[in-house]
């Protein structure tokens, strides 16, 4: 989005391809790891993979699950971010993690992603149970309530949620989890090779009549951000 990529050669060294990038007449060099055959399972940290199977956690409401489970999703998430090639960070646990200031606003991401052009992208982390005939059938809901001050009246909180701001993340990262049309399809929240997920830039979910984020996220650019962990796409 930011910069184009054309790739020139690929030349396979055991398990690692040497990507040789021409950006704006720069010759830059990646090395990234090639996709192997494997399940989403088997890259996420032992710790997510205990706590998504655990009997007590597997039997919750959709309501219980989805707050016992949002941290360990930031984790899948970077996880998953990580085997698809790059450069992801965990804020919370990550001690090189690239810094970023946040004096000016609350942090409004949970992921941070360094880009091979040094560019810093910050990640918010979504879960979110669905119950559409696909994961990206229905809209979600995209709003937080942590934060209710001063600075958060008027627009951004009128539904008595707060909209996120549009400064404060580049990208949300939408985990979808297909529960049935009555939620009680609680297989698929065990095993997260049948979760689908979405890739959103913030310029797609600004609302410019008020001055924030949409508290919606639509079936349609769900869809159109689709991001697949075994195939994925530059952002």
């Amino acid at each position: 989005m930011w910069w184009h990529l054309y790739y020139k050669y690929f030349y396979k060294i055991d398990w690692k391809i040497i990507v040789i990038i021409l950006q704006h007449q720069h010759l830059m060099i990646m090395e990234t790891t090639s996709y192997k055959p494997t399940t989403l399972m088997s890259v996420i940290s032992p710790d997510a993979k205990q706590l998504i199977q655990n009997g007590i956690i597997q039997n919750m409401s959709v309501i219980d699950w989805g707050k016992s489970v949002a941290r360990c999703n930031e984790i899948i998430q970077k996880n998953i971010l990580e085997n698809a090639g790059f450069e992801a960070y965990d804020p919370e646990t990550d001690k090189d993690c690239p810094k970023i200031s946040t004096a000016n606003n609350s942090p409004g991401f949970d992921i941070v992603v360094k880009k091979p052009n040094g560019k810093i992208c910050r990640v918010q982390s979504k879960l979110r149970q669905v119950r559409g005939k696909t994961d990206f059938s229905q809209q979600t809901h995209f709003e937080t309530t942590r934060r209710h001050s001063k600075k958060n009246e008027g627009v951004a909180s009128d539904s008595g949620h707060v909209a996120y701001g549009c400064d404060e993340f580049d990208f949300v990262m939408v985990s979808l989890v297909n529960v049935g049309k009555d939620g009680k399809n609680r297989i698929n929240r065990n095993n997260v090779d049948k979760w689908s997920f979405s890739l959103i830039p913030v310029e797609a979910l600004v609302d410019k009549e008020r001055g924030c984020c949409f508290t919606r996220i639509s079936s349609k650019i769900l869809n159109q951000y689709k991001f697949d962990p075994k195939n994925p796409r530059l952002f």
